[in-house]
């Protein structure tokens, strides 16, 4: 078995039959047709309360057990058979025409979709989620929270891709040009493997790289008077770190390395948007759910800005 193998083995995509859900599935496409990159797809349909809220009043709100209540059963099943089958098999069709031979599994859920899709992917050991963006503005979404955002927050040991909403995504090679932040934390650097992985899988296209480390504007006011010195060679030495990684791993196609400084979330997302970056992958340090809610992840903030980039993230 690759290394490739390893990393993207079973993938799950969740599908609502949205363009943006389409979008995923066109990235798992590009992904399933390389050699053994991709093993295994389950495309997933969460049911949230929508349905249940346009039929609650042919319920007898008094009986516990709605499972029970014949009415209930027979709009549950209505529902599945007229509107979750028919998507799933819509999406399932279009994954094999577009030349995807690995087996591909249709499932339905029940519950709050963000928390549904992280309990399978960790209940099951799925390697990868992709999925699309649900067409919300950024402050709508990180006020009101989305399914997006759950995932990232709550998904461990798995990548994320979340599929640019803007873009087209090229079904030959939607991985270049690929953007690369780094700090040099152990997610980082397992962000930079991944890309290796990624580049070997693509190995006929030339992908072009940019390895872009930023120094945060914060930590840049606090030594002004003492000079950024430091924080430059810092900054140097994590991209050479970096780069030294994928050379080993493999990666022999056109590379440049950008020494930024800002905030971190806005320089990725303004460098992705500015220069056609297909493919932004990073790494996500995992602080708690909590620390994220209230002060925002880079990883949360520049998927959500990125919306004609995919953005990868890689969460130990």
């Amino acid at each position: 078995m690759t290394e490739a193998a390893q990393a993207f083995g079973k993938v799950l995509i969740p599908y609502d039959g949205s363009s943006h859900a389409r979008q995923a599935l066109q990235f798992g496409a590009a992904l399933a047709r390389r050699d053994r990159l991709v093993k295994h797809i389950t495309v997933l349909r969460v049911i949230g309360g929508g349905y249940l809220a346009r039929h609650i009043q042919n319920v007898d709100l008094r009986v516990t057990r709605m499972d029970q209540v014949e009415a209930w059963q027979r709009v549950r099943q209505h529902y599945l058979e007229q509107e979750i089958t028919p998507q799933l098999q819509e999406a399932k069709t279009f994954l094999q025409e577009q030349g995807v031979a690995i087996p591909v599994e249709t499932r339905f859920a029940e519950g709050r979709p963000g928390e549904e899709i992280v309990k399978l992917a960790a209940a099951e050991g799925f390697n990868g989620i992709i999925m699309g963006r649900r067409g919300l503005s950024p402050v709508k979404e990180l006020l009101l929270g989305g399914v997006t955002r759950t995932v990232l927050l709550r998904a461990r040991g798995v990548t994320i891709f979340v599929a640019g909403s803007e873009g087209q995504i090229n079904p030959d090679c939607p991985i270049t040009p690929m953007l690369l932040p780094v700090d040099g934390s152990e997610p980082s650097l397992a962000a930079v493997r991944q890309a290796a992985l990624l580049t070997r899988a693509f190995g006929e296209h030339q992908v072009e790289m940019t390895l872009l480390h930023v120094i945060d504007l914060a930590l840049l006011t606090m030594v002004m008077e003492t000079g950024a010195h430091r924080l430059v060679e810092e900054g140097e030495a994590i991209l050479a770190q970096s780069r030294e990684l994928l050379q080993q791993a493999g990666f022999g196609g056109p590379m440049q390395e950008k020494l930024l400084y800002g905030r971190p979330a806005d320089a990725i997302a303004d460098y992705g948007r500015e220069h056609g970056v297909a493919l932004i992958l990073m790494g996500h340090k995992g602080r708690s759910v909590v620390a994220d809610l209230l002060i925002g992840s880079v990883a949360s903030e520049v998927v959500h800005r990125s919306t004609r980039s995919t953005v990868g993230i890689v969460c130990l």
